[in-house]
């Protein structure tokens, strides 16, 4: 789980892609439907599914 957008999603999946000015990018997508981009630098709040 990902604390984003002021909630607690599921990732379905994850990935990695070239971002738009050529850096490394993390691509996630929500197990609630939908996608999000993150630059690789971008700092994520993890947590597992128990402690939401």
């Amino acid at each position: 789980m990902i604390g984003y957008d002021g909630e607690w999603r599921t990732v379905k999946e994850a990935s990695t892609a070239q971002g738009p000015m050529g850096g490394l990018a993390v691509v996630v997508i929500w197990g609630e439907g939908g996608a999000a981009r993150f630059p690789a630098g971008d700092e994520l709040l993890l947590g597992k599914p128990d402690s939401a």
